[in-house]
């Protein structure tokens, strides 16, 4: 019985302590807090990580790690079918310990953490309701860490600290997508941006980030809130009349000046409503902004809605432009044909320098069979 109450005592110590964190930072800043206390009673425990669930492609990405910049394991996805030994997670909310990192042949990530120094691993899964979001993984030099019943406990109550945190920065940007959805209905915006454009070009960004991760220090995080902010990138065109918005040919020149005024009303609006859904804080906000504002901006500052140029333009923006046009070229539409692969990447490398960040070019090109299997997976219905 006394060994009971220790056990509730210490996690009552543990949620205290966790209790008295201020979460203000990035996620993986607070990761970073939550491992220093996590540590405080288990010195072994070196990392928490989180990974999340892609269900329309069946993917488990890495996302968030209390090593930040320097996470050795970024930039991961997988098939999560063929994961076997994480697939069950996906039906039973149980946690997983992996007692013996080098007894798990068939994991990569595994075989990762054991590289480190790493011998034990503790995995839960990240639920919202019944659906599944992702992964939450402690990891300790010691193989016999989580054995021990009080060990968990008190682990789980870190993992759900996790699990809460991610599902509330998920769902904020997900509750801004729903909402700007219900805006174009309402609207009766009737634009060419297809849901697949938008699932298209969001994933390119994706791609176009992690190529450029090494060399501007981009972490899972940034990539993922990018990916999900890309698609509310030309929100504010439900503010442009249909006269100009639906014109079949060609705008005046007063018209594209009124049609530029999308930016302005998208920054408006995002603004807006971030503050009155007191989500200014979020780690996402500043490149969400960045992205509906300054997504037209040209590198050699021929852009609008300031003239920015070269790297005064923010990356987000930056990225958001080239992967936009990659797939408007690339798709067809009602009033042009779509353009091949080649031609849309000679147009890229064209107008390197001038319309678009040569990085991101770069990094366009450099992906190629990527974009073509994104393009083949999401392809337009009919």
């Amino acid at each position: 019985m006394a060994q009971v109450v220790s056990a509730h005592q210490k996690t009552e110590s543990f949620t205290e302590a966790f209790e008295k964190l201020s979460f203000r930072e990035s996620l993986n800043s607070n990761l970073i807090s939550i491992l220093e206390i996590v540590q405080s009673r288990y010195s072994d425990i070196g990392r928490i990580s989180v990974a999340m669930y892609d269900q329309q492609t069946d993917s488990l990405k890495s996302y968030l790690s209390s090593e930040g910049y320097s996470e050795p394991l970024a930039y991961l996805e997988a098939s999560f079918s063929k994961l076997t030994c994480l697939h069950p997670l996906k039906e039973d909310p149980s946690a997983r310990i992996i007692r013996d990192l080098t007894v798990e042949p068939d994991s990569y990530t595994a075989r990762l953490l054991k590289d480190l120094g790493f011998y034990s691993s503790y995995i839960v899964p990240v639920y919202d309701a019944d659906q599944f979001i992702g992964i939450v993984t402690f990891a300790a030099t010691n193989a016999r860490r989580f054995n021990h019943y009080r060990t968990r406990l008190q682990i789980d109550v870190a993992a759900k600290l996790v699990s809460l945190l991610v599902i509330s920065e998920l769902f904020a940007i997900r509750g801004l997508q729903g909402t700007a959805k219900t805006l174009k209905d309402v609207a009766a915006l009737r634009d060419n941006e297809t849901g697949e454009h938008l699932e298209r070009m969001s994933r390119y960004c994706r791609i176009i980030a992690r190529y450029l991760a090494p060399r501007f220090k981009l972490d899972d995080e940034y990539i993922e809130d990018l990916f999900q902010c890309a698609p509310l990138h030309d929100i504010g065109k439900i503010a442009i009349p249909d006269r100009i918005l639906l014109k079949p040919g060609r705008l005046t020149e007063d018209e594209f000046q009124e049609m530029k005024c999308h930016t302005h009303h998208g920054k408006a609006i995002i603004e807006r409503t971030l503050d009155n859904m007191h989500m200014m804080n979020k780690t996402f906000s500043g490149i969400l902004v960045n992205v509906v504002f300054s997504h037209h901006e040209n590198w050699d500052g021929s852009g609008y809605p300031q003239g920015l140029a070269e790297t005064d333009i923010p990356l987000e923006a930056r990225i958001v432009r080239v992967a936009d046009v990659y797939d408007a070229l690339i798709s067809e539409r009602s009033y042009k044909k779509a353009w091949s692969a080649d031609d849309v990447h000679a147009y890229l490398e064209e107008e390197s320098g001038r319309l678009f960040d040569p990085v991101c070019v770069e990094a366009a090109i450099a992906c190629r069979d990527e974009f073509a299997a994104v393009a083949r997976q999401f392809a337009e219905s009919d």
